[in-house]
């Protein structure tokens, strides 16, 4: 091929000196691969290779090159109430993400038979518009960060939980009656900034989650973070990684933040077994629920203290595993317990509508059958019943035989029998949430 020829012509006209020699054998792989060595060696992991794309000034926000869903419609550009371009003079990370906010191209979806007009939301992946000047490392924690944003409509409403009656009355006072009446919360009556929601398994701490995040789509941004998103296998990172959380959720104000199983986040720092690097995350987790920053905001005016406005929301099934740090923290722990008699022949109601056409002492029965049960449970009796009605019209498509008409819905014996099949499971766990609860809860009063 001549390739030896090439090389010393090479060498002849641009009169190399012995500090330089042509090599053969080498590709782009192999510069790749000695390259990446390199770097695991020098700074502990891989290299992320990107291509950079040529930007000088501020990016265009009408003609920009799109990829993907986003190549379909064209993003509308959002300037300042300044009237200046929001990628220039950026000085720390929520100025950044000013560049972020977009509004739904499409209308909001059709909830329960009423049209509502677009609202805005965040999409993750405007966060490849940050200024290239501004360091990679934050931009991709940013990103990590809004893959827990929830957009879609969950569809739960307040009407499908029944005999949890407490804990909604404490969500809608700290979620949604502040944004309907910021007026009234001023001075000392700010709204609750933390809740912790402890009980049982099954009791209904994740469906009031997702219930309020379903109710409060159109006006408040919901992240739903677990341990994967912030525990990070490098040092320093999973402390960069719940600071840019809070960030973003400062950004999207008012926003929820919604952390599911705490007690795996926040244990207590005083064991033997704690590791110095889940120290400094629960370290740096507590300034940022009721650090400097947010004092201030106590005293703030209204409307700054709503522009800032991140509501921590936690579950957890063993509370007394928990920092005292962490307790103090939350101004409301509320107990979700286990369903009153009342509250689980309202579940059963609900869950199984033709029970109502039943005789009352049917439903009595049924309801004592299921004493000590949590709400979890009595789903799964009632999907049990369920089931066993989808057997038979299964068995009688299968036979070709006819039935009377009263085989088609569902029979108290049926009901009764799915009942009698389970035991209830939490009923010590739940006496002992009763007691933590005495000693370091939040009594609700009517």
């Amino acid at each position: 091929m001549g390739l030896h020829q090439t090389r010393q012509a090479l060498v002849d006209e641009t009169n190399l000196t012995s500090e330089y020699e042509v090599c053969d054998n080498i590709d782009l792989d192999t510069i790749y691969q000695d390259f990446c060595s390199y770097f695991l060696l020098k700074f502990g992991k891989q290299p992320r290779i990107v291509k950079r794309t040529e930007s000088i000034g501020p990016l265009p926000t009408a003609h920009r090159k799109l990829s993907g869903a986003r190549r379909k419609a064209p993003l509308p550009a959002v300037p300042k109430p300044d009237g200046k371009d929001p990628l220039n003079s950026i000085t720390n990370v929520g100025d950044e993400m000013q560049a972020l906010r977009i509004t739904a191209a499409n209308p909001a979806e059709h909830l329960e038979g009423h049209t509502s007009p677009a609202v805005p939301y965040a999409n993750p992946k405007l966060l490849v518009r940050l200024q290239d000047h501004f360091t990679s490392e934050w931009k991709d924690l940013a990103e990590e960060v809004c893959r827990d944003l929830i957009r879609r409509d969950l569809r739960q409403r307040w009407s499908s939980i029944k005999g949890l009656a407490g804990p909604i009355k404490v969500l809608k006072e700290s979620v949604i009656v502040p944004l309907e009446h910021p007026e009234l919360f001023v001075g000392l009556a700010q709204p609750w900034r933390c809740v912790l929601l402890h009980g049982a398994p099954g009791t209904g701490k994740t469906l009031l989650a997702r219930t309020l995040c379903s109710e409060t789509r159109e006006s408040v941004t919901f992240f739903s973070t677990t341990a994967s998103t912030l525990i990070s296998k490098w040092r320093g990172e999973s402390e960069k990684l719940i600071r840019v959380l809070y960030e973003v959720a400062k950004f999207y104000a008012p926003s929820i933040i919604f952390i599911d199983e705490f007690d795996s986040l926040a244990s207590r720092r005083d064991t033997i077994r704690e590791h110095e690097a889940s120290k400094r995350f629960k370290n740096e987790f507590l300034s940022l629920i009721d650090g400097l920053e947010s004092a201030a905001n106590e005293t703030a005016a209204p409307t700054a203290h709503d522009r800032d406005r991140v509501f921590l929301l936690a579950s957890t099934n063993l509370p007394w595993e928990l920092d005292p740090a962490f307790l103090r923290r939350f101004e409301r722990k509320i107990l979700v317990d286990l369903p009153t008699a009342d509250g689980r022949k309202e579940l059963i109601e609900h869950l199984l509508p033709t029970v109502t056409a039943w005789p009352e002492q049917e439903i009595q029965q049924l309801v004592t059958l299921s004493e000590g049960w949590t709400g979890d449970e009595v789903r799964l009796a009632c999907k049990e019943a369920s089931m066993m009605l989808l057997r038979n019209r299964i068995n009688e498509r299968r036979s070709n035989t006819n039935r009377a008409a009263d085989q088609e819905e569902l029979q108290y014996s049926m009901l009764r029998k799915a009942f009698e099949q389970l035991r209830p499971g939490c009923v010590e766990l739940a006496q002992k949430h009763r007691d933590w609860n005495q000693r370091y809860g939040t009594q609700l009063v009517d």
